[in-house]
């Protein structure tokens, strides 16, 4: 429980802070203007990503020992994602961790990644079906759609190998839009990508991006509150594809 509830308050912060290429984004604009603000020590987000990353593992794994039918995987935008709420007397886990990212080519001291966390994430995960969802951090990090790519390539080898029979649903990037409507570009270059990358290993793809990008190509306005993150109308328009695909 206490893992549980510090792991919200970070997600909460994590959400505040939209997500970890936000800083490059925002930080010519967000220059103090007064000397008492000048003071104050910048916030340690590598430091608050680090804590969140480690209690969410935590939490899976404990979890872990509970049956589950379906699992899924990501970042903030799959944290955010309450199943609770949208997915009510269905068992399902949710892996998501804000600011997370594939995990390939990383900093030795990076932590992160989904490729760190394969037992918590699916291996120990007595499910049926995974969903996942994660990239937009990566190119946050200044990953090309190769490196993207490679990742996707390393994970999905592994997991078809560890869980045979696991039902992989890889999910496309979402749009974006606002100061991150910059890597729209690379989204649908990688979307395009992982639908080749599903096929060649047998696994279905679902094109979220589709169902939730307006006429400029970008995420629709009434969909997001930052231009990065859905909001409850963009997690039924998700809802409804899961129920889809599950036949629920």
């Amino acid at each position: 429980m206490r893992v549980a509830l510090r792991s919200r308050a970070c997600f909460a912060i994590l959400i505040v802070f939209t997500a970890v290429f936000a800083t490059a984004s925002v930080a010519d604009d967000a220059k103090p203007d007064s000397a008492d603000s000048k003071s104050q020590p910048a916030p340690d987000w590598r430091a608050i990503f680090q804590i969140h990353y480690g209690d969410r593992v935590k939490l899976f794994r404990e979890q872990n020992q509970t049956f589950q039918n379906v699992v899924l995987v990501g970042d903030s935008i799959t944290e955010g994602f309450d199943v609770g709420i949208y997915f009510p007397g269905r068992r399902i886990l949710n892996r998501g961790i804000g600011a997370d990212v594939i995990g390939n080519d990383l900093k030795p001291d990076d932590k992160r990644g989904v490729l760190k966390r394969l037992d918590e994430s699916f291996f120990n995960v007595p499910a049926t079906d995974a969903f996942v969802l994660i990239g937009i951090n990566d190119l946050g990090d200044n990953h090309t759609p190769d490196q993207v790519e490679a990742g996707y390539r390393e994970m999905l080898e592994k997991v078809k190998e560890g869980a045979p029979r696991l039902k992989v649903h890889v999910q496309s990037i979402l749009p974006t839009r606002g100061n991150f409507a910059k890597h729209n570009a690379n989204v649908n270059d990688i979307n395009e990508r992982l639908k080749k990358l599903a096929k060649e290993f047998g696994y279905d793809y679902i094109d979220l991006h589709s169902l939730m990008t307006d006429d400029k190509g970008e995420l629709k306005q009434e969909l997001t509150a930052d231009g990065l993150h859905i909001n409850a109308d963009g997690y039924k328009i998700w809802k409804a594809e899961v129920e889809r695909t599950m036949h629920w």
